[in-house]
């Protein structure tokens, strides 16, 4: 099993280096990538060849095959290092230059190739690979540790799925708030009058409608405006029809952004971030009569 191994690790890094060897241009490119500074990159860029190509041969000689194994994976630390650092500096996508060409893939994925090349050269390193096969007892508490493993990592997987599709239902839906002008109050003349309503400073008028799903989920919604310091007046539907007729709401959720008495903000709404937006429009309008 050693020897097959060896000989895979010296086929795939003996490509690597003549690969490279037939397109130097992509090889410097990659190369600068990795941040190599430009008067290096042209002895990086051989250096690296050289490595490879060396490190292929030996994994075939015998006395040399555990070095050679340490030695890739040093190689494949390194890589993964680097790539790891081009991550943290915010890049997603760079041309993997392993075979050369230009094609660009997703450094994570680059990186877990980096480590696969880096632990199979510690298997040879460690000789692991030529020593005898474990009894089934072994092996069967190994597969049953994997599987707890496995099946630990897909829970944690799921639940951070599970909160990611939370986060993005309360933030995605149809963007911007639906405003029209044929409904609703005009825009820029008074809202309709009614007792909750002050008149003065910002006002959020939120209309809702018994057995309304969406209105029930805005309410955490309403309350973080709230806290933001602007008045949230709700209207419902069987409550208040009369106001409802006044503001001529064509559904709910329905929100109307008053500013001093003044609608500046108007439309149905089904997220937080609509309503932060609408309110956000609403203030520029006045800013812009100012």
């Amino acid at each position: 099993m050693e020897l097959t191994l060896r000989i895979v690790l010296a086929v795939v890094l003996l490509a690597a280096a003549a690969a490279k060897l037939r397109d130097p241009r992509a090889l410097t490119a990659a190369v600068a990538d990795h941040g190599v500074p430009r008067p290096l990159r042209g002895a990086a860029a051989a250096a690296l060849v050289a490595v490879e190509a060396a490190l292929g041969a030996l994994l075939l000689v015998e006395p040399a095959a555990r070095a050679a194994g340490a030695g890739t994976a040093a190689l494949g630390l390194v890589f993964a290092g680097s790539l790891g650092l081009m991550r943290a500096r915010g890049r997603r996508r760079a041309p993997c230059g392993c075979f050369g060409g230009t094609r660009e893939r997703p450094v994570a994925l680059l990186a877990v190739r980096a480590l696969l090349l880096a632990a199979l050269g510690a298997v040879v390193a460690s000789g692991v690979a030529d020593r005898p096969a474990p009894s089934g007892g072994v092996l069967t508490a190994v597969a049953l540790a994997a599987l707890a493993l496995a099946v630990v990592a897909l829970a944690v997987l799921v639940l951070a799925l599970y909160r990611q599709v939370g986060v993005l239902e309360a933030r995605l839906g149809p963007r911007p708030a639906l405003e029209l002008e044929h409904e609703g109050p005009p825009l820029g003349g008074p809202a309709p009058a009614f007792d909750a309503l002050r008149g003065r400073g910002a006002e959020l008028v939120a209309f809702s409608s018994p057995g309304c799903r969406l209105c029930a989920d805005l309410r955490p919604a309403l309350e973080a405006v709230e806290r933001e310091g602007i008045e949230v007046v709700r209207v419902d539907e069987h409550a208040s029809p009369g106001v409802f007729a006044d503001f001529r709401v064509p559904g709910t959720p329905y929100v109307v952004f008053a500013i001093d008495g003044v609608v500046v903000a108007k439309g149905l709404v089904n997220t937080l971030e609509q309503i932060e937006e609408l309110i956000s429009l609403g203030e520029e309008r006045i800013g812009a009569v100012a």
